[in-house]
């Protein structure tokens, strides 16, 4: 079966929304930590090489997985060992990842129903 090109509009704007989102989580955390956790982010090319190489590169998906550590790496005070890990850096990773995830639902399939798609 032969895809249409409005399923490829939707998966390069499922995409899109994805990278972007992602980035604009992570800099506006950036903006608004402060010194001491700031220090523990990525350097700006590691960071984008992060979320916009792993979505672009490996799946849109795995890119999710750089916002929640970041988040994670950014709250936590060491990565060893686990209990200096942070409870609250782990929910605010996955808060956002599923803020994301449910923004790209809403652009997908305002797309799909704008061009007449079946939902199934």
């Amino acid at each position: 079966m032969q895809e249409s090109p409005y399923e490829v509009v939707i998966l390069v704007a499922s995409c899109t929304v994805l990278v972007t989102a992602s980035v604009l989580v992570v800099r506006f955390d950036e903006r608004r930590l402060n010194e001491q956790r700031l220090e523990r982010a990525w350097p700006p090319s590691s960071r984008d090489n992060a979320l916009i190489g792993l979505a672009l590169l490996a799946a849109p998906l795995l890119g999710l997985f750089a916002v929640w550590f970041h988040f994670f790496r950014t709250r936590s005070g060491a990565l060893w060992p686990p209990w200096r890990w942070s409870p609250k850096g782990f929910a605010l990773g996955i808060a956002a990842v599923i803020g994301i995830m449910i923004v790209n639902a809403v652009v997908v399939l305002s797309l799909a129903y704008a061009l007449g798609l079946p939902l199934d």
